[in-house]
Order: C-alpha cells, then sequence, then structure tokens
C-alpha cells in the first residue's frame, strides 16, 4: 500500500531533495512551508523511513579514478532467489566499492568506485566469473566513467517536482562541467581522512558527537566539514524510497551519442531524457550518458521514449538505440546505496567509529 502525502509534504519532500544540507529554518524560507510543518513531516518521513539524506564523496576524496556502471541480464533459470544463496552475490552484496545495487529476478545494475580499469578487473572479475560458472548470466554490459572528463547531476528533486506536479520554478541549474584536477597537493591527513569517512558513515550525526566517536576536536570537525563542503569533496544528495509513495517502473539506461558531437549535443540528450520521464540521476561524459528515472506506467514510458528518440535521431545525435532496463519497483527484490565501506577501504580507514 502506497502511502498518501498532502500537499504541504509533498513541498517538504521537494525541499528535502533540493535544499538536503539546508537548516530547517532555511528551508521554510525557501519553500514557502512553516517550520512547524517541516518538522512534523521530517519526523513523518523518518517513521516511514521514506528518505534519508546522504554525505556522498567525490572520486577526487577517496583517490578514485573512475565510476562503472555494471548492467547484467539473467537467465530465467536464475532468479533472485537462486542467486542470492550463493558466496559470489553476498561477495558482490559486501564488496566495498559497490556503491549501489538495484536488482531484480531479470536484471542488476550496479556501480562501483575504482583507483583505476585494472583495480576495477582485478576485483570484479572474480565475482562475476563465478556467476558465469553458476550459468546465470545472459548479457553483461560494462560502461566507464573517468571522474576527471565526467559530470554527474543528482536529480531527486526534478523526480518530485515532476510526480507530483509541484510547477516549482527553484529547480537546479543545467549539469556542470567536469572539476578539474587540481594542481594544489589534494593529500588528505589522517584526521582528514577519519573526518570524511565519519562524515559519509554519519551524514546525520553532529560534529559533537562525531567529535566523541572520533577523538577529534569538535571545532576540527566544523572546520573539516566546511572544507570538504566548500571544495566538493563531499555533497549533500537525498535518497528517496520511491515505492512507498508513487510509480509503477524505475528505468536505468545508457546512450552513446553521435562522434563528432560537442558539450551542447550532450546537454540536449540529457535534456531530452530528463522528459522521459522523472530523472533520478545522470553521468555524462563525452559520447554517452548514463542515468535513472521514473514513469508512472508503461505506456507512459514508451510514449515519451519513443518521442525523444525520434527527436534525437532526426538530428543525428544518437549512434544507437539506448540501453533500457526497466524495473517495476513492486519486483526489485535488493537495493543498496552505501558509500562508507568504499570510503573506508580507499582511504585505509581502519578506526572503527
Amino acid at each position: 500500500m502506497q502511502l498518501k502525502l498532502t500537499s504541504k509534504e509533498r513541498l517538504v519532500l521537494y525541499g528535502l531533495a533540493r535544499y538536503p544540507g539546508f537548516s530547517d529554518i532555511d528551508l521554510a524560507s525557501n519553500i514557502g512551508v512553516d517550520r512547524s510543518t517541516i518538522f512534523k513531516s521530517k519526523r513523518k518521513f523518518r517513521d516511514w523511513k521514506l528518505i534519508k539524506l546522504l554525505n556522498v564523496p567525490s572520486g577526487e576524496a577517496v583517490g578514485a579514478e573512475i565510476m562503472t556502471s555494471v548492467f547484467v541480464r539473467y537467465k530465467p533459470t536464475a532468479p533472485f532467489d537462486l542467486r542470492k544463496e550463493t558466496e559470489a552475490f553476498k561477495t558482490w552484496m559486501n564488496y566495498p566499492n559497490c556503491v549501489s545495487i538495484a536488482a531484480t529476478d531479470t536484471d542488476s545494475v550496479s556501480t562501483f568506485y575504482s583507483r583505476s580499469l585494472t583495480d576495477f578487473k582485478v576485483n570484479f572479475d572474480p565475482l562475476i566469473d563465478e556467476y558465469f560458472r553458476n550459468d546465470f548470466v545472459e548479457d553483461i554490459k560494462y560502461f566507464h566513467y573517468p571522474f576527471q572528463v565526467s559530470s554527474y547531476s543528482a536529480d531527486a528533486a526534478l523526480a518530485v517536482n515532476s510526480l507530483f506536479e509541484l510547477g516549482r520554478t527553484d529547480q537546479q541549474e543545467e549539469i556542470a562541467s567536469p572539476k578539474p584536477a587540481s594542481a594544489e597537493d589534494g593529500r588528505l591527513t589522517e584526521k582528514d581522512k577519519l573526518t570524511l569517512y565519519a562524515f559519509v558513515k554519519y551524514p546525520m550525526l553532529s560534529d559533537l558527537e562525531l567529535s566523541r566517536r572520533t577523538g577529534i576536536s569538535r571545532p576540527t570537525i566544523s572546520g573539516k566539514r566546511t572544507k570538504f563542503f566548500q571544495s566538493g569533496l563531499l555533497t549533500r544528495e537525498a535518497y528517496v524510497d520511491w515505492q512507498k509513495i508513487c510509480c509503477e517502473l524505475m528505468s536505468f539506461y545508457h546512450v552513446k551519442i553521435r562522434h563528432g558531437h560537442d558539450r551542447s549535443d550532450v546537454a540536449k540528450v540529457y535534456r531530452a531524457f530528463r522528459k522521459i520521464g522523472a530523472p533520478l540521476f545522470s553521468y555524462l561524459q563525452p559520447g554517452e550518458i548514463f542515468g535513472a528515472f521514473l514513469s508512472t506506467s508503461y505506456p507512459e514510458l514508451k510514449s515519451h521514449m519513443d518521442q525523444e528518440l525520434r527527436v534525437l535521431s532526426s538530428e543525428g545525435l544518437l549512434i544507437e538505440n539506448p540501453l533500457l532496463v526497466i524495473m517495476p519497483l513492486s519486483e526489485i527484490k535488493i537495493t543498496k546505496i552505501d558509500y562508507a565501506p568504499m570510503v573506508a577501504k580507499m582511504l585505509a580507514v581502519d578506526k572503527e567509529i
């Protein structure tokens, strides 16, 4: 049974997704809802486990070179309940560098942070080899996004605005250009690493509580928080359990853009896929885009997809039809989004906090 949100609760959900780092006072000012409503809505959302706010590290922060998306289609004889009993599945789920997974009986889409392509292959190949030995895999595709040439957009606020037809005008700017490699010495001290890990593992804890857990002074914790967010090493994002409130389908896609394109062409394809459904996130690099969106029904998805692909194809922007994995939300067996183990592994943080 889906949860029903009032009009004000929908605005609060939008506000949390659009301004995840804001205080209740600032949030009230930006979305036009009083603080008491925000407080009550947030408490209800916590009870429902509807939304969680994450501190997401950049690749630069942890020394990662690439983000890899892995699309796997499974054989009909390898449903989720069979796969989950294997050691390979448990290792995959618990592998620190795998920061997100969504899986059904027939498909899974995962993302990994790695120091290099070699690092990815050394760690992932044994996992997928075991899947092949078990005769689980029908098809698999990998897409690598080097952080230095890739852009990322977290679009949960756009999804809330679209799904509930809020008509908000305070939308995010167009996706930013990739951040150039820092010319400064970007090495993190041991305190930097520990506090970065603490911020990612416990995004909702106060500086005082983090000080108690890490043994680092509260002023130092506070100063590093400001430093990490201002430098872009950390960003605040909202993760919503969409199945509880709306929608029928979540779709992951990968689309290739014709050779000889420029940045405006990539932006045009990005905007087109934002129209197909309510966008959740997008990774862009020269020549390709990986992302996800929500749809209320398959006919709606099909109609919007056909329309946008006709336009993009007529303009010669697409090399081929996009790879599309459609997951009915009711059929998703497991989801994971957790950056903390990856941060601990990549930064060699071995202190329990």
